[in-house]
């Protein structure tokens, strides 16, 4: 479900959208929230009815303007979601995208965005969403506005060394993939954005959200292997989305793995190297998805995942 906050009193020029998914996602839109005082904002992931329903948002909204200007952060496009976006905008006259990302996109994605001509890109791949969003609107020196980069810095290079980097993360995909809503995420990017990073009602829901977790890494514990693939040495596991693919790493105990595969039943994947010589920006590449050389993922048809390990194997000995 796609939700937008507006609110007298605020600008109404710009519309913010953002990844659902992370804290890096969440804190990009909280930033931007802060520099725009916009309360039109969106929070997606990348599945294409929620770009579908997106888009018909924006054409409303195009047809209420005399201009439109919308930022998107923390979101690597695939070609489809360019075409979605494009074509829900078609007939906005005065429309602008910035899009502010750290992921490896598509040769093909940026060709077409250049072409487009309304798109400017900012794509820092040596720092987090966050920290180029804080910098492009220049809040680096923005006390509120740290505490947002350090987590998510934290947990998009997979530390997990700050105390509510794993809680927040919990919270997140709980509501996001359990209560399956993003109201509460935008509320938490609202937070973020005024320098709250976590209260009692947090509280409250991270002991929800840990109950549940808990019985989603029994249940990915029971469904991992090692196996060989194409010369790799390779770990898979099937799991809940409310789990995030670090923490099935760790909790699963996995180890001595050139390529990890973390195949969620929404049909996600989710890949990470063991060796440095891995790109698994490029192994996502291969299976329509993208983002980084040490972190990337996918949407995959959900029946493979469904059809367990034999079938995800078969289908990833194809691609690879």
């Amino acid at each position: 479900m796609l939700i937008a906050i507006s609110r007298p009193g605020f600008s109404e020029g710009i519309c913010i959208v953002s990844h659902e998914e992370d804290i890096d996602g969440i804190g990009s839109a909280a930033i931007a929230i802060r520099a725009t005082k916009s309360r039109c904002v969106y929070l997606v992931g990348y599945f294409e009815d929620k770009w579908l329903s997106l888009g018909r948002r924006l054409r409303a909204m195009c047809g209420k303007r005399s201009s439109l200007s919308i930022v998107i952060s923390d979101l690597n496009p695939s070609m489809k979601i360019v075409e979605i976006l494009d074509k829900s905008l078609d007939g906005c006259d005065n429309k602008k995208i910035t899009w502010i990302d750290h992921h490896v996109w598509r040769e093909d994605v940026l060709s077409k965005i250049r072409n487009l001509g309304y798109i400017e890109i900012y794509i820092d791949r040596s720092r987090t969403a966050s920290e180029n969003t804080s910098s492009f609107f220049g809040l680096d020196g923005d006390p509120v506005v740290k505490p947002i980069k350090n987590l998510s810095r934290d947990t998009d290079y997979g530390f997990f060394k700050h105390p509510l980097s794993e809680p927040l993360t919990d919270v997140i995909r709980y509501t996001l993939y359990f209560e399956n809503t993003s109201e509460y995420l935008l509320k938490l990017a609202l937070m973020f954005s005024r320098g709250v990073v976590w209260d009692y009602d947090l509280e409250a829901r991270w002991v929800k959200a840990r109950e549940k977790k808990l019985e989603a890494i029994e249940n990915a514990r029971k469904n991992s292997v090692y196996t060989s693939l194409k010369g790799y040495r390779v770990f898979i596991s099937i799991a809940d989305p409310m789990l995030s693919s670090r923490i099935i790493l760790r909790e699963t105990g996995a180890e001595g793995y050139d390529i990890a595969f973390v195949a969620y039943t929404n049909g996600s994947i989710t890949i990470s190297r063991g060796r440095n010589d891995i790109n698994c920006a490029e192994i996502a590449s291969r299976l329509g998805g993208g983002g980084h050389p040490h972190i990337a993922g996918a949407q995959i048809d959900r029946s493979i995942i469904m059809g367990g390990l034999d079938k995800i194997l078969e289908y990833l000995g194809k691609k690879l």
